[in-house]
């Protein structure tokens, strides 16, 4: 994941820290970032959670992330 991320995307993923260790990933970034970079981000996850054979429902992350960016703009 670390690997189709950087490779594909440019983008830094790392590994959890501790007992997280293998569990989980975290998002690099600089500072700050926006909701364009955000739902950037998501569908390249997407993209690269099925290249590395995991079953994903393209824009399903995306479509939630916006949903919630919605209802809390209301």
């Amino acid at each position: 994941m670390v690997k189709e991320m950087r490779s594909r995307f440019g983008v830094i993923l790392t590994d959890g820290q501790g007992t997280m260790k293998g569990h989980m990933f975290r998002l690099a970034h600089l500072g700050y970032y926006d909701f364009l970079d955000l739902m950037a981000v998501l569908g390249a996850l997407e993209i690269a959670l099925l290249k590395v054979g995991h079953k994903v429902d393209l824009g399903s992350g995306v479509r939630a992330a916006q949903n919630v960016y919605l209802r809390r703009e209301a």
